[in-house]
């Protein structure tokens, strides 16, 4: 249809802000598959795992004809099969969890929960960095909802006193202060101080009234026994009342689980939209979960975590040394030991920033050299940078590689911005040093 159209014509308004401000990105042309993989959040290389899909193959193979493709209904209907139980068996006894329940995705699962479980009188107090999805969550159930700095254990006491004078339900008994977290935040690679903040918590708030939820999109299968998790490394599953283990990201693989109390369980499955009416996920998606955690928890899966620990430090150290000379203006990289975990020799985050100004422009470089890399722009963070993500399948050559083309292109920069006498691109953000600082 041709005829003009008030809606098209705000549709492209906006289109044409976003693209100034922070570059539109078209899934019509596919990224760059050629080069190696540094960016996707494939951490342990499971979706390119041998031993994965041979093990999913043979349960395919091996599945009845009514077995293979879709679960035919909503959990609460046809879709809740022995299958779907069987695996979230697995998942209880493999986690240590109360109960497990699976979400289609981590969004849906982080979705459902914070939508639906906080009560009228309850409120919400969130790391001002944690997932849009968590957001959402927050948005969608309406209740009061209050943001501390990242990471700061200052800032989160400051506000939960704040809340509990305030709301003073909560010392009451009458209602419960949910404290919303990520394991490790994906955009700034860094750890959450969970122990304290929970000791915290457990300080401040009467027993019974507090309920802590931890994301571990970016640290389930990467650490912890067996690679259970960060709240399970710290020793802290009693303690944590809810978490959600997202399997798309070192799964290889998608959906999330949320492993909490049997009771919110049965409270999720009849109160939360995104399980009441949606189809449940189909059988080849069940036996692909099981052949992960097949792999994530056997002597494979330990052998990939630390060929992956390896790696995060040597590219750290690698990436530190190529780029310590140019200037932060240009394009700037943490420290080996920045983003250390509390001195704890056991965590690495396979998460790795390269601050720049021009970060669309060293995006569009490295894209040109086939890298499937997008840049990450003000105003969404608060200083334009790529994310590497570094893989158990990765290799030393791969990562020299990619620090050179880095290093290349720095060069030029600088090489241009002493022509020109500009220091870098107005407009994107604060400064590497300075958004660091406020980290």
């Amino acid at each position: 249809m041709s005829e003009p159209s008030f809606l098209v014509d705000s549709l492209r308004q906006a289109i044409a802000h976003r693209d100034k401000v922070m570059g539109m990105r078209y899934v019509d042309d596919p990224l760059p598959s050629n080069g190696p993989d540094l960016f996707s959040n494939d951490y342990l290389s499971l979706a390119s795992d041998q031993s994965r899909r041979d093990i999913f193959l043979r349960k395919v193979q091996e599945a009845p004809p009514s077995r293979l493709f879709g679960s035919t209904g909503p959990r609460v209907m046809t879709g809740n099969t022995p299958e779907i139980n069987a695996l979230e068996a697995a998942f209880k006894q493999f986690f240590a969890a109360p109960s497990a329940l699976l979400f289609s995705s981590g969004f849906n699962a982080n979705v459902g929960f914070l939508s639906s479980v906080p009560r009228d009188d309850d409120i919400i107090i969130y790391d001002e960095l944690i997932h849009q999805s968590c957001r959402e969550g927050i948005r969608l159930s309406s209740r009061p909802s209050y943001r501390f700095s990242h990471n700061s254990v200052a800032s989160l006491e400051e506000c939960l006193f704040g809340v509990l004078q305030t709301h003073p339900q909560i010392t009451r008994g009458t209602s419960t202060v949910f404290i919303v977290l990520e394991s490790l935040y994906s955009m700034d690679g860094d750890f959450c101080p969970l122990t304290e903040i929970v000791e915290l918590v457990e300080t401040l708030v009467p027993a019974g009234h507090a309920h802590i939820f931890v994301d571990e999109a970016h640290t389930t299968g990467l650490c912890g026994p067996n690679g259970t998790g960060y709240v399970s490394h710290l020793g802290l599953n009693d303690r944590v009342h809810t978490k959600v283990h997202v399997l798309s990201k070192a799964w290889g693989f998608h959906g999330g689980v949320v492993l909490t109390s049997q009771i919110v369980k049965d409270y999720l499955v009849n109160f939360t939209k995104s399980v009441m009416f949606s189809t449940e996920i189909p059988f080849t998606d069940i036996y692909a979960l099981e052949a992960s955690l097949g792999v994530v928890s056997s002597a494979r899966g330990q052998e990939l975590r630390q060929r992956l620990h390896r790696l995060c430090q040597y590219a750290r150290e690698k990436l530190y040394v190529s780029l310590k000379n140019i200037p932060d203006t240009i394009l700037a990289v943490d420290k080996p030991d920045a983003m250390a975990a509390f001195s704890d020799p056991c965590l690495c985050s396979p998460v790795i920033l390269v601050f720049a100004p021009e970060a669309r422009k060293l995006a569009d470089y490295l894209i040109e050299k086939g890298y499937a890399t997008t840049a990450i722009s003000y105003p969404a963070v608060k200083s334009s940078r790529i994310r590497i993500s570094i893989h158990a399948g990765n290799t030393e050559e791969e990562i020299d590689s990619l620090a050179n083309e880095l290093l290349t292109w720095a060069v030029r920069q600088e090489r241009v911005s002493s022509t020109t006498g500009s220091a870098g691109c107005e407009g994107v953000g604060l400064p590497y040093a300075m958004a660091r600082a406020k980290l």
